[in-house]
């Protein structure tokens, strides 16, 4: 899977892009996801969360957007997680290919030969595995410039 002009943090809860980190886990609440079987693309959407210790300079919006989609999988989420950690982002990472039936764990922050699935997994074990010819990330809002990263 070729990421377009970003990539994923070492430590697996954030997206990079130059100097922006974006911190999926701590500042970013997970909104939903919209699925093409016919356009073969897969969103998924992020909003800045609400908390105190989120900067105001932060995008509004952050959404991935798979093309050439080949593989989408989920997995349910624990029901004995309160609904609220559906939207939390535990870690975001890559996954060997021929762990098709694996859904609760990644081996790496980059894809290489062989380990291409992406896959994110919540707060309540909820998790998500793409399978794509690429993934873009698009950032809408604020950002007059930050680097509130620490990967």
């Amino acid at each position: 899977m070729k990421l377009v002009e970003f990539s994923i943090s070492k430590d697996c809860i954030a997206l990079e892009r130059g100097a922006d980190y974006f911190d999926l886990h701590n500042n970013f609440d997970f909104k939903g996801l919209a699925y093409s079987s016919a356009q073969r693309t897969l969103d998924l959407f992020w909003q800045r969360g609400t908390g105190d210790w989120i900067k105001a300079t932060e995008p509004e919006k952050v959404r991935l957007v798979f093309s050439e989609v080949y593989l989408f999988k989920t997995h349910e989420r624990d029901v004995d997680f309160p609904f609220t950690e559906d939207d939390c982002l535990d870690s975001i990472g890559f996954l060997s290919n021929d762990m098709l039936a694996e859904m609760g764990s990644f081996t790496s922050n980059k894809p290489k030969e062989g380990c291409t699935h992406l896959i994110a997994i919540f707060m309540s074990n909820f998790s998500i595995k793409v399978g794509a010819e690429s993934v873009a990330l698009h950032v809408t809002g604020s950002l007059t410039h930050h680097s509130s990263g620490t990967g």
